[in-house]
């Protein structure tokens, strides 16, 4: 949240946030507005972030965030850490399913595969038109466009993943 505050010397609102939350982020983490709010009024109260209000007319008082200088040495730092060596679990539903199904439900096996093959194409396609709008608002494609190659090879391998399911459960002799 810091880096995205960050990026707006002039502040950025809750609502404009979340909407370039989701613009940037929605391939690998997403967030409601109860979670948004929560951690901006957490990074607040920290000293992270400072707020004010922005008297609108004839329209309730927007709430508008800065980074702090505090806010600033605490993202620098972060960003200038190393990623954890420890690479993260697999927390993939359709895994649990199919351990608990085991090889012996071929039928079952497939309709899962078939539903869950129909919502990578799905993110696939999503990945492509967000990439397509970032580029049209003339967000910096430089590092974004790695970020969005990343959630497409991702996704990609999620399929080659069910192509490698199919062989060897659907498949067998």
């Amino acid at each position: 949240m810091l880096g995205l505050v960050a990026r707006r010397r002039e502040g950025v609102h809750g609502y404009r946030l979340k909407r370039e939350c989701d613009a940037i982020s929605d391939e690998f983490w997403q967030i409601n507005y109860g979670s948004l709010y929560r951690v901006l009024d957490m990074l607040e109260r920290g000293g992270e972030l400072e707020l004010t209000q922005l008297v609108q007319n004839k329209r309730p008082n927007r709430k508008v965030y800065r980074i702090t200088e505090k806010g600033r040495r605490n993202l620098d730092d972060w960003l200038l850490q190393p990623v954890a060596d420890k690479p993260q679990p697999l927390r993939n539903e359709l895994a649990l399913k199919l351990l608990f199904l085991g090889g012996a439900d071929a039928a079952a096996i497939y309709e899962l595969i078939k539903h869950q093959r129909g919502i990578y194409l799905t993110n696939l396609a999503h990945i492509s038109r967000r990439r397509k709008r970032l580029e049209k608002v003339g967000l910096d494609m430089e590092v974004t466009g790695l970020v969005m190659d990343g959630a497409e090879m991702r996704v990609r391998a999620d399929l080659g993943w069910l192509e490698h399911i199919e062989r060897h459960v659907l498949h067998r002799p």
